[in-house]
Order: structure tokens, then sequence, then C-alpha cells
């Protein structure tokens, strides 16, 4: 009777094994889509069998074991990252592309071919009016073109820092959540264990949002609790403490034009900069456009400006050929153009018509011929004289390169953006086969287990038939 009743013992501890198992399956499917979640395998344990010693064996439910493979976690959130720098940098170049046309149609490119051909049109007969009027009508359209280059370049960096400033906020708002994960899974530091596989996914995927965000290095203490760093340097949360970022986009230090626009950086919680340490994802890429990208083109507190060189080189080359000139009446020359010289990097946002020019006081005539000036302003694009070079270039291969430097630039960013689509795929394949969900497995698995279940089920039917049957035996008579 007492081998009965312990065959009843280990049987009941299968059924409760096998409800178990049924539970961790169960939880799989109703997770297979939460982001973070990682399959949880239930494990059946033997008991230790020896009759002499009393122990009759069977089978209960073990320790649940996660999936989760940090390696190939961490190799998606670096791919997340890469993506998201990418897509960043391809989105704001875009904008700034499409002010530099490379086919000389539109924009300053065009203008300034205009300029240079109104020239032309007016040294082959000087005394035209209508030929001067073309001058002060390319000029004035020239002008204009750099003014509105500058304003859409600073109105593509004031977006710049109010995305910064967002994607900062975000990354500290995510720390925040981090921090309260960190907090849950310090209540129950089984990451696998019942309700706290849900808090495990949560973690993973702030992580993961985190990463689209910044790159971001990520430790796990032994009770499951993780350390990010930013940068792999700055502690963003460590268990229960969050270093919230900051931004600061008036840091004028040490600047050689203090007129132009100061970097965008980003502080620690102690004011530290630490603008240099986010490389990767959306804000290491807005960074890369807003600190590296715009400043080589509209200027800033260190470096002219490439769009301000070439407003301040033409104006002036323009000007001391036309100021050393002669009109037909034999007046002295007056400058064409205009602009704030007192600030270096404000050249392109300043330039206009000099407000005393009129189509008469053009000064086509050299000391030479009645053309002379004329002659060489329509050359002037393309001389390759010393002084009317910028850094080594003529005027119009230093506007081209410019163009074309641009164009360069959002195209590799497209082309990044692309290629880290598809390692970010492959990756997420990996990990979807290591700690992903297959509802068809898990399917298969319910029924095994079910049937196991049954099976057990059918077991203690015979048990309590064979018990009924034996004390009917042992009843008297």
């Amino acid at each position: 009777m007492g081998s009965l009743f312990g065959t009843l013992n280990n049987t009941l501890d299968a059924i409760d094994a096998y409800q178990a198992a049924l539970n961790v399956s169960q939880n799989n499917v109703s997770n297979a889509s939460t982001p973070g979640y990682a399959r949880q395998v239930a494990n059946l344990e033997a008991l230790p069998f020896d009759t002499s010693s009393g122990l009759t064996g069977g089978v209960q439910a073990g320790p649940t074991q996660s999936t989760q493979d940090e390696y190939v976690n961490q190799a998606v959130n670096s791919q997340f990252s890469q993506q998201g720098s990418f897509t960043a940098q391809s989105t704001a170049l875009a904008s700034i592309q499409g002010l530099f046309d490379v086919s000389g149609q539109t924009g300053v490119v065009g203008q300034l071919n205009n300029l240079f051909q109104s020239f032309s049109a007016w040294s082959e007969d000087p005394s035209t009016t209508a030929n001067q009027q073309g001058v002060i009508t390319a000029a004035q359209d020239l002008a204009q073109s750099f003014q509105s280059t500058a304003a859409s370049l600073s109105q593509t960096t004031t977006q710049l820092d109010q995305q910064i400033g967002s994607a900062v906020q975000q990354i500290n708002q995510i720390g925040s959540q981090i921090q309260s994960e960190n907090a849950a899974i310090l209540q129950n530091p089984d990451p696998a264990a019942g309700v706290n596989a849900g808090v495990d996914a949560q973690l993973h995927a702030s992580i993961q949002s985190l990463s689209q965000l910044a790159n971001v290095t990520v430790t796990y203490a032994p009770d499951g609790t993780a350390t990010v760093l930013l940068g792999g340097q700055t502690p963003l949360v460590i268990g229960a403490q969050v270093n919230a970022i900051q931004t600061n986009f008036s840091n004028t230090t040490g600047a050689t034009y203090p007129g132009g626009i100061p970097n965008a950086q980003i502080l620690d919680a102690n004011g530290n900069d630490i603008t240099a340490q986010f490389s990767q994802g959306t804000l290491g890429g807005l960074l890369n456009v807003r600190n590296n990208v715009l400043p080589g083109l509209q200027g800033s507190t260190q470096q002219v400006g490439a769009l301000n060189q070439l407003a301040q080189q033409v104006a002036d080359r323009v000007n001391s050929i036309l100021t050393a000139a002669t009109t037909p009446s034999g007046a002295a020359g007056s400058p064409l153009f205009a602009y704030d010289t007192t600030s270096p990097t404000d050249v392109a946002s300043t330039l206009a018509l000099d407000p005393n020019i009129t189509a008469g006081a053009l000064a086509p005539a050299d000391s030479t011929t009645s053309n002379g000036a004329a002659l060489a302003l329509a050359n002037l694009g393309q001389s390759t004289a010393p002084a009317d070079e910028i850094n080594g270039q003529t005027i119009l291969q230093f506007l081209s390169s410019t163009a074309t430097q641009v164009g360069q630039q959002a195209s590799d960013a497209q082309t990044g953006q692309n290629l880290a689509a598809q390692s970010l795929a492959q990756a997420q394949a990996i990990q979807t086969q290591i700690s992903g969900v297959s509802l068809d497995a898990e399917a298969v698995n319910v029924m095994e287990l079910q049937k196991g279940y049954q099976a057990a089920g059918k077991m203690v039917s015979v048990i309590d038939s064979l018990a009924q049957t034996l004390l009917d035996m042992m009843a008297p008579a």
C-alpha cells in the first residue's frame, strides 16, 4: 500500500511539473511579439531513485531558463546605433544638398554662372544699357541667392539643435525607465521566473530603444540589473542611479570668430563635455552634421565657412576690378557689392548690391582697352591668378568642389543607411533563431506536454482504482 501511495505522489509531482512547463510555454506564446522578450525554457528534473533509502524517483519542475544571449543582443544594438546615425545624417544632408545644385542651374551655383555670363555680354558692348542692367540684375540675384542659402543653412542648424535636444531628452527618459526596471528586478532577481520575464523583456527593449539614439555599452550585474555607459565611458544608469545628460549651444570659449555659431555640446551630469563620445545613433548622426558639415559651409566660432569664403572672394575681386577701372565717360568705377566687413562668418548672409551702384557707374575699361575690366570679370570664375583663387582653386572650381562634397556626403549617408538596414536584418534574424518564440515549435511542445499530463492523469485514475480495490479486499466480509 505504501508503494502505491509513493507512486501516487510521484504521479502528482509529474502533473505539477507538466503544468509548470505548460505555463512556461503559454507565457512564450503570449509574449511572442513582445519587444525584448526571450523564449523561456522549462526544465524537468529527475528525482533520485533508491528503494533502500526510500527514494522513489519521479520528476519535478526545475528552474526556468531564459534564452537571452547578450552577445547577440549587443550585435543587434550596435546595428541599431549605426542605422540611427546614418538615417539622421541622410535626412539632414538631403536638405543641405538641395542648396548646392551641381548641375549649375539653380541656387548660388546657377546665379554665379549667370553673373559671369552677364559680364561676358557686357564686355561685348559695354555702353549698351541692357547689358549694363543685366549685370546689375545678375549681381542682385546672386546676392539674394547667397542670403537665401545662408538663411536655409541657419534654419537647418536650428532644426538640428531642436532634434539634438529631443534626442537628449529621450535618452534621459529611457535612462529613467531602465532605472525603474532595475528596481523591479531587484525585488526578485530571477529574470526568468514568472512576471520577471516580462520585466527582463522591458529592460532589453529599453536598451534597444536607447541604442537607436546613441552608442551604448551594457553590462549586467549578478542580480540582473543593467549598467549603461554612453559611448562606453559615461555612466547613464548604474543600478538605481540615473545620471542625466544635457545640451549646450552657447559655448564660445576660445572662439576665433566670436560672431560665428558655436558647436553643439553634450554635457554629462557634472557639466563635462562628452560630445566626442557620441559616434553612433541618432544623436551621433545629428552631431556629425551639426558640428562637422554645417560649420564647413556656413562657418562657426572656429572657421569662416565655404559659403562666406566664396561670397567674400567674389565680392572683393569684382569690386577691386571695377574700382580700378573707368566708365566710358572717364569716371572712376564704383563697387558692385557690399557686405558686413566686421564679421567674416556673416558675409554671405549680408551680401547685397552696393547702395550707390547704378548701371551708368559700371566701369568696363582698364588701362589698355575699353572693355578690359569687363573681360577680366567675365573670366574671373576660371582665372588661375593667385589673387583670384580660393585655397588654390579657381572660384568655379571651389564652388564645384563644395557642392560635390555635400553631394558625396549625402550619398555616403544614404549608402550607409541601406547597408546598416541589411546588417540589422541579419543580426535580428540570428537573434530570432536563438531567442525568438516559434509558435509552431511551441504548439508541438504543448501537444507533447499535454500528452504527458494526460498520461499522468490516467495514472492517477489507475492508482485510485487499485487503491479502492485493495480497500474493498481488506474490508471485513
